[in-house]
């Protein structure tokens, strides 16, 4: 879940699967002239839509943050929880949509560890829950890789769609100035760029320019909050946040 506060005190709350549906959306929209495309092409913008299959479970039932009397944010939940979770989606992934798409799951999953480890210590067990997946998933990507009949270099072009989407479906879900930004774009014939990204009123600027069209329409649903609304009983957080309104919510795309 991510958090979007907004002017008058309220706040929105994104789902992860939500805001992976947003990754989606970007990911078929891609293909400017110069950036990469990989194929098979279907299968990775399905997992650009289902990367975060993981956490649907959780998203159903989410846990209290008593630090901030809201649901944990995606980054305050530990590895502990976290990567049993991950090694459960991929599961899942495989079973919906084949291998091509579980494969770049349990990549996906892989990079999160690798990049952002302090997120994921948030107690002295989630060190040994992370370093779990990451050896378990390296043996079942060899099988699915073998599987396939495809290579580590057609994998890693694939998942750096996956992560350049994910990155960029967080900054228009979550807000620029709330979760940062970095991300690196993969290139036709090999070789990333940094993106710029900045953001407006509903709009979000792009450099250099990805896609193949010349804007590209997001939407999607949040829940929102109004002004103040915190919980100390985990409870009944959850029976308000299943009862929340549901707003639309879109957003442009356009070229820096």
């Amino acid at each position: 879940m991510l958090f979007r506060d907004l002017p008058d005190g309220s706040f929105l709350a994104v789902s992860q699967p939500m805001h992976a549906l947003v990754s989606g959306q970007m990911a078929r929209a891609w293909g400017a002239a110069g950036f990469a495309r990989p194929e098979p092409f279907e299968e990775i913008a399905t997992a650009c839509a289902q990367h975060d299959v993981a956490w649907m479970d959780w998203e159903a039932a989410p846990s209290l943050d008593a630090a901030t009397a809201r649901p944990h944010a995606f980054r305050a939940v530990g590895a502990r929880i976290h990567a049993p979770m991950w090694a459960a989606g991929v599961t899942r992934a495989v079973a919906s949509w084949g291998p091509w798409v579980g494969l770049l799951v349990s990549r996906h999953g892989t990079r999160i560890y690798a990049a952002y480890n302090d997120r994921h210590r948030v107690e002295p067990e989630d060190a040994a829950a992370a370093e779990t997946y990451q050896r378990e998933q390296a043996g079942l990507r060899a099988k699915l890789l073998a599987r396939l009949g495809a290579t580590e270099a057609q994998l890693e072009e694939a998942a750096s769609l996956v992560a350049v989407t994910d990155a960029l479906s967080l900054a228009a879900c979550g807000g620029i100035a709330t979760l940062g930004w970095s991300g690196m774009a993969p290139l036709a014939g090999g070789g990333e760029v940094p993106l710029t990204l900045a953001e407006g009123e509903g709009v979000m600027t792009v450099s250099p320019w990805p896609f193949a069209a010349a804007e590209v329409s997001l939407c999607w649903t949040a829940r929102r909050f109004a002004p103040g609304t915190r919980w100390t009983d985990e409870a009944r957080m959850r029976r308000d946040y299943a009862a929340a309104p549901v707003q639309r919510i879109t957003a442009r795309l356009v070229a820096g």
